[in-house]
């Protein structure tokens, strides 16, 4: 795992465009201070989601925010709020979810309370990716009417899969780290030196170690042991199964860069 901080990645992206000065504060003042406390907390949340990062992985269960009446939860209608149609069930989203990657049911416990299994019946199951569970996330207000953001999904007591909002690079993988070192020095040349060819250089660098972390990321975890030929695949296409959200899907988002 990585041990930079902060202020150690905005330097290394200082130096990588050659600045002569680094920062000891975001609060200093100069110029490249001022550029890093702009840039840092963006540039972070949009290579967040540029691909399923496993070091930014979290997993969380949901709380209840309205349900359709007729649902156990709210039979006559009058326990929580509704769901809007067609969904039956709104969650509360995570106040730290930078991103919903899925939704993933929870094993059903006996009516008797006696476990149906030996294992873990609190372990979420896992379904193939013809089987994903459909949301969307949605805006909505509370009683007070103060906004706020929601998970809608038809499945009960549902658990999400998401990317975490953790701007901390100690907790980043080596490769997502040095990822954003070029990403913010990609963005440093406009803010510093709207030097042209610096900038195009810079970007070019970033691209290529975005989509070498990318690839070793994804190779960490098996996402799916099904053989799909490539015909069938081709023929699904971006419109096809692989192109949900869920789990066979890379969910690769674009990455935006200053023009040139």
């Amino acid at each position: 795992m990585a041990t930079a901080t902060q202020l150690s990645i905005l330097n290394q992206a200082l130096l990588a465009i050659g600045s002569q000065s680094s920062i000891s504060s975001l609060n200093e003042g100069s110029a490249q201070a001022n550029a890093a406390s702009i840039l840092y907390t963006p540039r972070f949340e949009a290579l967040a989601r540029a691909a399923n990062w496993n070091c930014l992985r979290a997993q969380k269960t949901l709380t209840l925010f309205a349900a359709a009446q007729g649902t156990p939860e709210n039979p006559q209608g009058t326990t929580l709020p509704l769901a809007p149609t067609p969904w039956l069930y709104s969650y509360y989203l995570p106040a730290d979810c930078l991103q919903v990657r899925f939704i993933a049911p929870s094993l059903p416990s006996s009516s008797s309370g006696v476990p149906l299994f030996s294992v873990n019946t609190g372990a979420p199951t896992w379904l193939r990716g013809s089987e994903q569970i459909p949301f969307a996330v949605a805006y909505a207000t509370d009683s007070s009417n103060n906004p706020l953001q929601v998970i809608l999904t038809n499945q009960s007591q549902a658990i999400a899969v998401y990317t975490v909002n953790q701007p901390n690079p100690q907790l980043w993988d080596s490769l997502f780290e040095q990822a954003m070192v070029a990403t913010l020095a990609a963005w440093f040349v406009p803010a510093l030196s709207l030097h042209m060819p610096l900038m195009k250089a810079q970007i070019e660098i970033a691209e290529k170690l975005v989509m070498e972390a990318r690839i070793r990321d994804g190779d960490e975890g098996t996402t799916s042991q099904d053989h799909v030929p490539d015909f069938i695949q081709a023929r699904r296409g971006a419109s096809g199964l692989y192109a949900r959200n869920g789990y066979n899907n890379c969910n690769w988002g674009p990455l935006s860069w200053p023009s040139y």
